[in-house]
């Protein structure tokens, strides 16, 4: 073989090992720089990742809040609820304090006025007026304290007007409804009168039953004397009329 020859083999030997060695240092740069691009991935990743675990967290925590400003708009629509529910009932109860304000009115002032225009009526002698004016106090307060009284100037009014049956009729009233009357005695002996002036039999016997009962529950009072004259009237007036019953003797 030409020594030129074997002595280029080795340098062309030593050249190859140079190449793949260079090889094998390119591809080992490469190789670090995949890793190194890995190991930056995989911090993105990481980054990435806890960042995705702050962002639920933050979710969850938004979530939470939403729950609980659910629950706070939950007890601000029940507390609205259940202010307009006091609301109600406050305004119920307005509304039943005027109504009886009103009927205490009613129950007070108004038949007070009522009455009191009767009287004033019947007092400046306007008769009539006083009349109706009792009539409407009995008809809308038949139970009230003046009811009595209502009852009395009515008939006295009758009886003054000669309308002796309905006089009759508001005096059996009092009698009647109210016993412990104050009036009482003057009521049984106008009673009497009315009963007498109306020329009935019947009538009569219970008008000397009252005049009878006034001289036995009022002997001292101004009516018993009244009382006794008429039954001495009616007894005198009566014994003619037994005489003229009795048969003549022959």
């Amino acid at each position: 073989m030409n020594r030129k020859i074997l002595a280029a083999i080795p340098l062309l030997t030593l050249a190859g090992c140079m190449a793949t060695q260079n090889d094998m240092l390119l591809l080992q740069s490469q190789i670090d720089d995949l890793n190194a691009n890995l190991s930056t991935m995989q911090k993105n990743q990481a980054d990435l990742a806890l960042k995705i675990d702050n962002l639920n967290a933050s979710l969850n925590a938004s979530s939470e809040n939403m729950k609980d400003l659910s629950s706070d708009i939950g007890k601000l629509s029940a507390k609205i609820d259940e202010y307009g529910s006091l609301t109600d009932k406050k305004i119920n109860y307005i509304g039943q304090t005027v109504k009886k304000q009103q009927e205490d009115v009613e129950k007070t002032i108004l038949p007070a006025k009522l009455y009191s225009s009767a009287v004033a009526a019947y007092s400046s002698s306007n008769k009539d007026e006083a009349l109706k004016l009792f009539a409407e106090y009995l008809a809308k307060y038949p139970g009230y304290e003046n009811a009595d009284n209502a009852y009395y100037y009515s008939g006295e009014i009758l009886f003054e007007k000669k309308n002796y049956e309905e006089a009759a009729i508001f005096y059996a009233k009092i009698l009647e409804k109210y016993p412990n009357y104050l009036k009482t005695p003057s009521v049984r002996l106008k009673y009497a009168q009315s009963l007498l002036a109306l020329k009935n039999d019947e009538k009569k016997k219970e008008a000397l039953r009252y005049l009878k009962s006034i001289l036995k529950d009022f002997p001292t009072g101004a009516e018993a004397k009244i009382a006794k004259d008429m039954l001495k009237k009616e007894d005198i007036q009566a014994k003619p009329e037994q005489n003229a019953k009795k048969p003549v003797k022959k």
